[in-house]
């Protein structure tokens, strides 16, 4: 998410809130949404299937109740209470970040057809 401080535009992660230092990985979606790695670590391991239907924080899509998704469940006060990511953006992050010469992370999830 970005906020201003100061007159000054601050890059932090929607899920948790830690704000961007040009150092923490961090993958970027649409509007300006964000997720951190710690946040797609937690992401991975607590995909559940979705109680109600949803629109993804960073792809913006709308998917339907049973479909995999992610919300911090219990989110800091300086995250975006609303934010959920669904499991195309998880994936597709996870296969980002591992590929990041930058970051020191190995993939999480196995390839699959769609996502190699």
């Amino acid at each position: 998410m970005q906020k201003t401080e100061n007159g000054l535009i601050v890059i932090a992660c929607d899920f948790t809130g830690i704000e961007w230092d040009e150092h923490i990985p961090m993958i970027e979606g649409h509007r300006g949404s964000v997720i951190c790695l710690e946040a797609l670590k937690m992401a991975i391991d607590g995909m559940a299937d979705a109680s109600e239907a949803f629109d993804c924080t960073l792809c913006l899509r709308h998917t339907e109740t049973g479909s995999k998704a992610w919300r911090h469940p219990d989110p800091p006060a300086t995250a975006n209470p609303h934010a959920i990511v669904c499991e195309d953006c998880i994936r597709q992050a996870d296969r980002a970040f591992s590929k990041d010469p930058d970051t020191d992370y190995v993939r999480r999830i196995p390839p699959t057809d769609r996502w190699r």
